[in-house]
């Protein structure tokens, strides 16, 4: 069975179904009227339509996540008293393929959030993915500003940057976990679907 069948063509193709859709009354009107439009898109309809596509944003997007958390998990995890004989500062060498990593992630997540962007922007987990992901690069960012020059000094690293490290790990992983849960927590996958509790 083809794949736009299944997501993206089954009201088209299966007009016998097509009850099973009607207005979503749970979000905004003029909301869904907007997501709806970006459902009608030609970018929109060429990732969920197209065979290749929607998997390889989501290839290119856990490479992305994986450098992004991967490094910051890293630096997290060094300012915590791992691999204590490795030179601090060292670990800014993984800051470019942090930031590599957030742009595949952004770029990718664009494209996937274009294919599905009720699914998406209707679920209170994709916001908290967000929200866990910016804060931990925040708490990173800081790190790297005031304990890295510390370390290179070869001074003792203050117990709050401890702290953060501590916050921020839990932050990436918090930010992995609603990925995930985004498979098993949406209510709707179309602007048109029934919101389902």
């Amino acid at each position: 069975m083809p794949r736009a069948l299944l997501v993206s063509g089954v009201i088209r193709d299966k007009p016998e179904l097509a009850n099973r859709h009607a207005p979503c009354h749970h979000a905004a009107g003029g909301t869904m009227e907007a997501l709806g439009w970006i459902e009608q898109t030609r970018l929109s309809a060429f990732v969920r339509e197209d065979f290749y596509a929607y998997f390889i944003l989501l290839i290119v997007h856990a490479w992305g996540m994986a450098f992004l958390v991967g490094g910051g998990v890293a630096v997290s995890l060094r300012v915590l008293g791992v691999a204590s004989g490795a030179r601090m500062e060292r670990f800014a060498a993984v800051f470019p393929f942090m930031g590599l990593g957030a742009a595949m992630a952004i770029v990718s997540g664009l494209g996937l959030l274009a294919g599905y962007p009720a699914k998406a922007l209707t679920n209170w987990v994709f916001a908290l993915k967000f929200l866990c992901l910016i804060s931990a690069a925040l708490l990173i960012w800081r790190i790297a500003r005031d304990a890295f020059p510390l370390a290179a000094r070869g001074e003792p690293l203050p117990r709050r940057a401890k702290w953060l490290a501590a916050a921020a790990l839990a932050l990436w992983l918090g930010g992995v976990a609603c990925g995930k849960l985004l498979l098993y927590t949406n209510h709707v996958l179309f602007s048109t679907d029934r919101w389902v509790p």
